[in-house]
């Protein structure tokens, strides 16, 4: 899987929704959305289509597997055909991911943010940090293959932690687009790359460009 995209991976509940906005000038500006209350069965499912790997498409399964006041457990399954792989990743209340990676703000309409996420490099074994800027936009319909949707519009930057002395930190654009009715993001475009530091043949990588849609949800019992 790549590695931009098991980053964040559960923007579902606004876990990763720190993100920014390009927003839609004829549509209201409504209340903000609140973080959504997950509950046991919570079912989800996407469709990531690659457009580095010549429309190389995969699916995104993701229930949640446990829930209390506190936390919530989200079983992930990840398949592209030709490779498969499932975690478990635990939520707290506020939407954000135990490990500590990127908790969630509000999404209120013109609302921006800054935020540096300090994390520690295994392969380095020093201490570095992902740095995020965010936008919230306006709302509108938004229809994807599970059906249309009320969403309101995310941009998000990140500058994620993987320089190395030859490149610089991949910078990632996303574009999201966020329903309450189902809790989560209902489509998703990636944009990342890095650019190469020095020598004769500097140039700027592409590594992920991807659009990812929802295709089913099934809320769980309450």
């Amino acid at each position: 899987m790549p590695s931009t995209s098991r980053e964040s991976l559960f923007i579902l509940g606004c876990a990763l929704l720190l993100a920014g906005a390009a927003g839609c000038a004829s549509a209201p500006a409504g209340p903000p959305v609140e973080a959504p209350r997950l509950v046991v069965g919570d079912h989800w499912q996407y469709r990531v289509v690659d457009q580095l790997r010549r429309g190389a498409v995969s699916t995104l399964d993701l229930e949640v597997i446990s829930a209390a006041a506190e936390t919530a457990r989200i079983r992930v399954d990840y398949d592209d055909g030709t490779t498969r792989g499932e975690w478990v990743d635990e939520i707290d209340a506020r939407g954000g991911l135990r490990a500590g990676i990127l908790q969630r703000e509000l999404l209120e309409q013109g609302k921006t943010w800054r935020q540096t996420i300090e994390t520690f490099r295994k392969d380095l074994e020093l201490t570095d940090h992902i740095q995020i800027y965010g936008q919230v936009g306006e709302r509108r319909m938004i229809t994807v293959p599970a059906g249309g949707y009320d969403g309101i519009y995310v941009y998000r930057i990140l500058r994620l932690d993987d320089a190395e002395f030859w490149r610089t930190r991949t910078t990632r654009r996303d574009a999201i687009w966020y329903a309450a009715e189902v809790k989560a993001p209902v489509r998703e475009a990636r944009e990342a790359e890095y650019t190469e530091i020095g020598g004769p043949d500097v140039a700027t990588v592409r590594t992920e460009s991807t659009v990812r849609e929802l295709v089913s949800f099934r809320p769980g019992a309450r």
